[in-house]
């Protein structure tokens, strides 16, 4: 062993013997072993700084003639430390110091931290010139007039359009160009802004970078993938503040950049027009002016403005850290176009978007009836239950700054009466249940994964026709209004049944939703790869489950929090924000927690792959599986989880 090794094996050994301090709390240390014991994984005990503790017998080597029977020597080196107490404080210190940094920078810890810091460090992946020459030749075989530098010009010119119309809180401006998922969306948003009595403004917004990421073509679409990289100076302010004020202050604001993915969808074989600078606020299919009315009709052609039949539409935002291929084998899709030709996933997942946004909407309002015309009549009754429950205790639930990451169609279920499609949507929003008719206050933001179960029933066709404006009656086309009604104004049909479209039947987390017996298959199918759990937001998720689980019992004793701790400091997410959430109300947390037995094998199995991002799973991990386990009645089942990913 180096000389210097040896020195720091002494030190330890001295302050180890003496009476005053044990470096981490350490009993005294008296194993007969080599050197090479003194590896990052065994040197540490169950409070992670521990030296030793469960060896016995007695140390004998050549460091000094030091050995376990206390001669002359030991008694020289304690009266010596007795009698210099600084020096012995100050030796201390260096040996504590010395110690943290050699399991910081070489110990399982610092490991499993590297290998997230390498993730979150990983740049966007770039696109090749091919893969862009290949979209556009595929598009100009549909349509020659197809112009990627125009098309492009035109996206940036609709961002700037509105982030304008955002901060002016009016969308009609740009109503035209938005499907009706994204209209809804924005509407949501600006109104949950207005219930804490406060607008967003934006300023100096420039757009760094444009470029295209990715084509889908379908029967019934063509998606085309634009990457945005912007920055801009935002801030809350007082919704009566004057708006030279507001402009004012913001511009005292430190620009932020950001980057989104948009996606643009157009049907096929739609020919490009060539549009003029101030050619905006027309109809794409007759060119009249469009005054941007909530109905989305042309008064003068009749032509649903922004259904992708005439022009492309912005069906989705999504944030970068979400953006990723598109699932390539649905469950179930292939044998329901097989009855339904024209089923397009992007229709499905607009309206998907559509009714998740008026379900925080209703939540937010505590108006459940909000969602009679586009979910079933028990789920209705269901949230109708739990916003009464609440009122009782004159509390609400809050959704402050929601944002939703992505909108993936999951799997279909095709029964013999009900077809269900399961759509997954990653969101996130500073949420919480507060006290009603008062300021939220602070609030932790929770990343969210749910997955929002629709309905419909067996032989119901799409309408092609309609294309992405989702927010209308199935049978006779008219706008869904902002009735509390379950039926279409204009026609009269019932609109919950799942007679004529989509309606929302369930809605719950991933884990929750992946016990349900026709989930299983697809939940084990899809189960998160190495690549989802490195993600950040994915990583707070878990911690926030593991929290919620905690706090299940009403109370966190100290052996949870200091493993939340440990979890929060391995995955490099802020404990702040855990803090945070364990002191929010235990209702914030009643729909999160996996349930026991195989209900939690799904989060389960993500926390086992969490723990091997680094190739191993040491002593603290492991106990914190076990630990998770035994809430989740699943102590049997983890030795068989472990053993798939090589582990005993």
């Amino acid at each position: 062993m180096p000389r210097r090794g040896r020195l720091l094996i002494l030190i330890l050994l001295v302050v180890g013997g003496g009476a005053a301090a044990r470096v981490g709390g350490g009993q005294h240390y008296s194993g007969s072993h080599s050197s090479s014991s003194h590896s990052s994984s065994s040197s540490r005990g169950s409070s992670g700084g521990s030296w030793g503790g469960s060896h016995s017998g007695s140390y004998s080597g050549n460091y000094g003639g030091y050995s376990g029977g206390g001669s002359a020597s030991d008694l020289g080196w304690a009266l010596f430390f007795v009698s210099h107490p600084l020096f012995t404080l100050a030796l201390i210190i260096v040996a504590y110091v010395l110690w943290r940094a050699f399991v910081r920078s070489f110990g399982s810890l610092a490991s499993t931290q590297r290998v997230l810091e390498q993730a979150d460090a990983r740049p966007i992946q770039a696109v090749s010139a091919r893969d862009v020459t290949a979209w556009v030749d595929a598009l100009q075989r549909r349509d020659p007039r197809f112009d990627l530098v125009g098309f492009l010009d035109q996206a940036k010119a609709l961002f700037l359009r509105v982030q304008a119309a955002w901060s002016a809180g009016a969308l009609s401006p740009v109503r035209a160009d938005l499907s009706d998922a994204t209209f809804r969306r924005l509407n949501v948003q600006l109104a949950l802004l207005r219930l804490q009595g406060v607008r967003n403004v934006t300023a100096d917004v420039a757009v760094l970078g444009l470029e295209a990421v990715g084509l889908e073509q379908t029967s019934a679409f063509d998606t085309l993938h634009v990457r945005v990289r912007a920055q801009a100076r935002d801030l809350d302010v007082p919704a009566a503040m004057p708006p030279q004020e507001a402009q004012s202050r913001v511009s005292r604001v430190a620009a932020e950049p950001f980057v989104e993915v948009w996606s643009f969808v157009r049907r096929p074989g739609v020919q490009t027009k060539q549009r003029g600078p101030n050619e905006t606020g027309r109809c794409p299919n007759c060119g009249a002016p469009f005054d941007g009315g909530a109905a989305g009709n042309c008064t003068y052609c009749g032509a649903i403005v922004n259904s992708g039949s005439y022009d492309w539409v912005l069906a989705e935002i999504t944030q970068q850290s979400e953006a990723g291929a598109a699932p390539g084998n649905v469950p179930g899709l292939e044998a329901l176009r097989a009855t339904d030709p024209a089923l397009s996933l992007e229709v499905l997942e607009d309206r998907a978007s559509l009714v998740f946004w008026t379900w925080v909407d209703a939540q937010s309002r505590t108006r459940p009836g909000a969602l009679a015309k586009v979910a079933t009549a028990p789920f209705v009754s269901e949230l109708q239950a739990d916003v009464e429950a609440l009122r009782a205790r004159g509390r609400s639930r809050a959704f402050l700054q929601c944002a939703v990451g992505s909108v993936d169609v999951q799997a279909f279920d095709l029964g013999p009466d009900t077809t269900h499609a399961a759509v997954e949507i990653r969101w996130s929003a500073r949420m919480g249940v507060v006290a009603s008719g008062s300021a939220p206050g602070g609030l932790p933001v929770i990343p969210q994964r749910w997955v929002f179960t629709l309905e419909r029933k067996a032989g119901v066709r799409t309408d092609a026709d309609r294309g992405m404006a989702t927010a209308r009656c199935g049978n006779c086309g008219a706008p869904l209004t902002d009735s509390l009604e379950p039926t279409c104004e204009h026609c009269g049909a019932a609109l919950n049944d799942g007679g004529h479209d989509w309606v929302l039947a369930q809605a719950e987390p991933y884990e929750i939703w992946a016990a349900r017996p026709r989930a299983v298959a697809t939940a084990a199918a899809r189960a998160p790869a190495q690549d989802a759990v490195l993600d950040m937001r994915e990583r707070q998720r878990m911690l926030f489950l593991m929290a919620a689980m905690a706090r299940a019992d009403g109370q966190v004793d100290d052996k949870e929090l200091r493993m939340l701790k440990l979890c929060a400091e391995r995955w490099g997410v802020p404990f702040e924000a855990v803090e945070q959430a364990l002191r929010a109300d235990p209702a914030v947390f009643e729909r999160m927690v996996p349930p026991p037995g195989p209900g939690g094998e799904t989060f389960l199995r993500s926390l086992v792959q969490m723990a091997l991002v680094d190739g191993k799973v040491d002593r603290q991990e492991r106990r914190m599986l076990e630990a998770t386990a035994a809430r989740l009645g699943l102590t049997e089942r983890l030795p068989e989880l472990l053993s798939r990913f090589g582990l005993g």
